[in-house]
C-alpha cells in the first residue's frame, strides 16, 4: 500500500507543478510536510515528531536502503499522511483559484496558529510551590436579624 501512497503522491506533484508550476510543487511539498509535523506534534510533542520524522537518523548517500525504509516508515500513519496531503493539495488549489499572496498569509496564519495551540497543550502545568497559609480573622462578625415591619394594610 506505501507503494501505492508514493505512486499517487508522485503523480499529483507532477500535476501540481504543471497547473501552477514548479514554485507550486514545491510548497505543496512543503505544506505536506508542515501539516504533517504539526499533526504529529499534537500527538507526540514536537520533539517526538520530530523524531518521527526521523531526519536526524538519515545518512548520506540519500538513497541508501535504511534511508529509504525510515522514510517509508512516515507513510505506516496513513491516516495523517492523507490529511496532511488533503491540506497541501487544498492550499494549491486556492491558490490557483485566490490570489497565491493572500492564500499564502492565510495559511501561515492557521499554522501558526495551530503551532501555538500544540506548544500549549503540551507544556507542562506549573504549579505554584508557595503554601496558601489561613490566618484567624481577629474580628468577630455579629449578624443581625433584619428589623421586622408589619405588612401595610388596606382599608
Amino acid at each position: 500500500m506505501q507503494y501505492w501512497i508514493i505512486a499517487f503522491t508522485a503523480a499529483l506533484v507532477v500535476v501540481i507543478g504543471y497547473a501552477a508550476g514548479p514554485v507550486g510543487a514545491a510548497i505543496s511539498l512543503l505544506a505536506f510536510a508542515g501539516s504533517l509535523y504539526l499533526m504529529w506534534a499534537r500527538k507526540l510533542g514536537f520533539a517526538g515528531a520530530w523524531t518521527r520524522f526521523g531526519l536526524d537518523r538519515f545518512t548520506a548517500p540519500f538513497w541508501k536502503s535504511e534511508n529509504w525504509d525510515r522514510f517509508n516508515a512516515l507513510f505506516a500513519d496513513s491516516e495523517s499522511v492523507v490529511k496532511a496531503g488533503t491540506i497541501a493539495v487544498a492550499l494549491i488549489a486556492l491558490s490557483l483559484i485566490l490570489p497565491a499572496g493572500q492564500v499564502g498569509l492565510v495559511a501561515a496564519a492557521v499554522a501558526a496558529w495551530y503551532a501555538f495551540e500544540v506548544y500549549r497543550s503540551q507544556r507542562p502545568v506549573g504549579r505554584s510551590t508557595v503554601a496558601i497559609e489561613s490566618k484567624p480573622v481577629p474580628d468577630q462578625v455579629i449578624y443581625s436579624a433584619a428589623p421586622h415591619s408589619e405588612p401595610a394594610k388596606m382599608n
